[in-house]
């Protein structure tokens, strides 16, 4: 009975422990605006993200192995139609090497651009730790929203906030 006990003992402090590991992480810098940065696109082309302001900027963390990742591609592809100049979407790869984006992106026919594996690493300058994370800025540049993972409900609420930082 004594062992039961010490395990207990030992849970308890790992949980315990995980959640001050957790909330470390919570201290993180945090982007409140679009950061001066430049990055190489799929389709060959580079974009600074300073210059998109005047537009409402989505981008979408991503890649081919993340099967939710996978799912909001339709949905990314319909509000890029539905908010044509005024969005710019940029999926974020920095897992996946150029010619697996350029393909896949084919293949799904996308209308917007991502990014594929360099050595910068992207989704730790946004502190992005689940996937798909979106982070949505308005015209001025600043973040509005950020949503993790994928629900039906979240894209509505993007909607939303896409059509609100638009007007």
């Amino acid at each position: 009975m004594k062992s039961k006990g010490a395990l207990i003992s030992i849970l308890f402090v790992l949980f315990a422990l995980s959640f001050t590991f957790k909330g470390n992480a919570q201290t993180k810098t945090k982007i409140k605006s679009l950061p001066d940065l430049e990055f190489k696109l799929h389709n060959g082309q580079t974009v600074k993200l300073t210059e998109l302001k005047g537009k409402v900027v989505l981008l979408d963390f991503w890649y081919r192995g993340c099967y939710p990742c996978l799912k909001a591609v339709p949905h990314l592809i319909e509000l890029q139609k539905e908010f044509k100049d005024d969005l710019v979407i940029i999926g974020i790869n920095d897992y996946d090497i150029q010619e697996d984006v350029v393909d896949y992106f084919n293949y799904k026919k996308a209308n917007y651009i991502s990014t594929f594996k360099t050595k910068s690493v992207l989704y730790k300058t946004f502190n992005v730790e689940v996937f798909p994370t979106t982070m949505l800025f308005d015209k001025e540049g600043k973040l509005v929203k950020t949503d993790m993972g994928l629900s039906e409900a979240g894209m509505r609420s993007l909607r939303r906030a896409i059509k609100k930082a638009v007007q």
